[in-house]
């Protein structure tokens, strides 16, 4: 399994001229100007999801998401909203002492995290997942047949 996608400038190791380019034109794909999604969020969310619908449109910059992704990202901001409104209730439950309720939070809680973890990194929400959308594959990261393996 590989490990994380690391910036050029953050690079460890000595890198072929071959891999130094991959990852700068990974780099410049990531913040190449593509088609940019509607600035609006859809009037069915509730106001938090809105909220942050707003907020993602105008800190992805130029990342390749069109208006094909947009129900992701609607997914994204309404598990982003269940996430701050379950936070609150759990806080309240716990104020009042009502721990059979505080826990039926914290499941939920944890349903929301796993799916908003999910959602942005399938969007590239996250810088690994930014650069891993863009990096181009090599001839060494291409799968050899089992023959060119064992001879």
């Amino acid at each position: 399994m590989a490990g994380k996608y690391k910036v050029l400038s953050q690079s460890k190791g000595n890198l072929t001229k071959l891999q130094q380019e991959a990852k700068v034109q990974a780099e410049f794909l990531a913040a190449d100007g593509l088609p940019e999604l509607q600035k609006t969020p859809p009037s069915h969310l509730d106001p938090l999801a809105k909220q942050e619908y707003r907020r993602i449109v105008e800190s992805i910059g130029q990342l390749p998401l069109r208006n094909l992704d947009r129900g992701e990202l609607e997914n994204y901001c309404t598990w982003y909203s269940v996430y701050k409104n379950t936070s609150t209730r759990m806080k309240q439950a716990m104020a009042v002492g009502d721990e059979e309720q505080y826990f039926a939070y914290v499941g939920i809680l944890n349903k929301a995290t796993a799916a908003i973890k999910g959602l942005a990194s399938d969007l590239g929400l996250s810088v690994n997942s930014r650069m891993a959308m863009n990096m181009p594959k090599t001839e060494e990261q291409k799968r050899k047949s089992l023959k060119e393996v064992f001879g």
